[in-house]
């Protein structure tokens, strides 16, 4: 068992005791966060139907007391409805609904709200985004997008930067899901020149998730016929990729062999046909002889 097991089956009993101790009093606003606090727990820990149990519960007390007209603190009601959407995510199953819940109160949401800091909503509005966009839900996904970039602001710190890398990454699959591939271009770019700036300060946490705005913005030129602007993105992507290779940093090879297809493709429409036959060989050494072989040939370091 490791630190963080040991961590969570401690926060599990002495949750417990208070739930028990709360339940044998009659209840109250406090037995509802200790239901919502036990939930997360048990989410955490992998007991997703103890876990419903537990924030349906703390749900039907908050649907009790603002029936009654008393107020909810909107972190107790948003992190309830949020881990529920992510345990039915988890389990295959409609998390729409739970999401849709969390996002009336989203507005209300900030640092020091119960059971959230900065970081927390952060990180709750980047999980939550990406389950919704695997949803097939990019209107919903774009509101804790929407909420997670207000929330950074204009932090400059390397945390904050890596984070807001990530969210204008997932706002333009929104866009481009919704239909609006300009507008997708534009997150792109704003994911892009944040990218640049940690890479030129060696604060960047995933070069990966540096490259990925780079394709998915090329994808985007090349639908509206920009052709010039895609292939220079696709060529920085190459770039960017070739060295994460050398470094052993590229985890899946056959995306690059796929950028220096899609480079010689493009070169060729424009008869630049010298060039494009240079990304064919380099696509074709790599697929070939693999990406061990293409390092140790290139001056690369080894695996």
């Amino acid at each position: 068992m490791d630190v963080s097991d040991i961590h969570l089956e401690k926060a599990l009993r002495e949750s417990n005791a208070t739930v028990n101790m709360l339940e044998s009093k009659g209840g109250g606003p406090e037995l509802m966060e200790a239901y919502v606090n036990r939930g997360c727990i048990l989410y955490l820990m992998g007991y997703y139907t103890s876990a419903m149990e537990d924030l349906t519960a703390a749900c039907e007390m908050m649907d009790e007391y603002e029936s009654e007209g008393k107020e909810v603190d909107a972190g107790t009601y948003v992190k309830a409805h949020a881990t529920m959407g992510s345990i039915l995510f988890d389990q295959n199953s409609e998390p729409s609904e739970e999401y849709g819940y969390a996002i009336s109160r989203l507005p209300d949401l900030h640092p020091g709200s119960k059971h959230f800091d900065r970081e927390a909503i952060i990180r709750m509005c980047i999980e939550s985004a990406e389950n919704l966009l695997d949803g097939q839900s990019p209107e919903d996904a774009s509101e804790f997008i929407s909420k997670g970039i207000s929330i950074l602001g204009s932090s400059s710190d390397p945390w904050s930067m890596n984070r807001l890398l990530q969210l204008h990454t997932l706002m333009g699959e929104c866009q481009l899901s919704m239909g609006d591939t300009r507008k997708a271009i534009d997150s792109y770019s704003e994911a892009i020149e944040i990218g640049t700036i940690l890479v030129d300060n060696s604060t960047v946490e995933d070069m990966e998730e540096v490259v990925v705005p780079i394709i998915s913005r090329s994808q985007c030129e090349l639908e509206l016929g920009l052709d010039d602007m895609y292939l220079s993105d696709t060529e920085l992507a190459i770039e960017l990729m070739e060295e994460m290779l050398k470094v052993n940093k590229l985890q899946d090879v056959e995306v690059l062999v796929h950028m220096h297809q899609d480079a010689a493709s493009a070169l060729m429409s424009m008869g630049r046909v010298e060039e494009a036959e240079r990304h064919l060989m380099k696509a074709m050494t790599m697929g070939v002889h693999g990406a061990k072989d293409y390092i140790r040939d290139h001056g690369g370091q080894s695996f």
